[in-house]
């Protein structure tokens, strides 16, 4: 069962590590529309997940003589996702606060194409 569960966190690691690389690699290659906060954000969270992976594998494969340590050792553990969750709602936030910008950027702009067209067709009636 052990052998299992680290096969397991192995391979959960592995994939958060080419998620994190995946995500560098479209930032700086301009293909991303995530800002440079976004993308710190992300790797924070990658980090931490692959922090938790670890301690998690750690806490399993060690032998605890003391339950004290134990129990601190769990209960830092249980902090870390929250931690997670944490840095991902700031990272959706973020992603919320940019569309609308996006979205305010389109709708201004189409208005003022409106615009250019109603003088543009206003214009010859006038000359008339």
């Amino acid at each position: 069962m052990a052998y299992a569960a680290g096969v397991i966190l192995l391979v959960m690691a592995v994939v958060i590590g080419i998620a994190m690389a995946l995500q560098i690699n479209a930032f700086t290659r301009g293909r991303s529309i995530i800002s440079p906060r976004q993308l710190g954000l992300r790797i924070v969270c990658g980090v931490l997940l692959l922090i938790i992976i670890g301690m998690i594998y750690y806490g399993l494969a060690r032998e605890w003589t003391n339950p004290l340590h134990e129990l601190i050792f769990w209960a830092a553990l249980t902090l870390l996702p929250l931690m997670v969750i944490v840095v991902a709602y700031i990272d959706l936030k973020e992603t919320q606060v940019i569309g609308e910008l996006r979205q305010a950027r389109l709708y201004t702009g189409a208005l003022r194409a409106e615009q250019e067209i109603l003088k543009g067709q206003e214009q010859p009636e006038e000359d008339n």
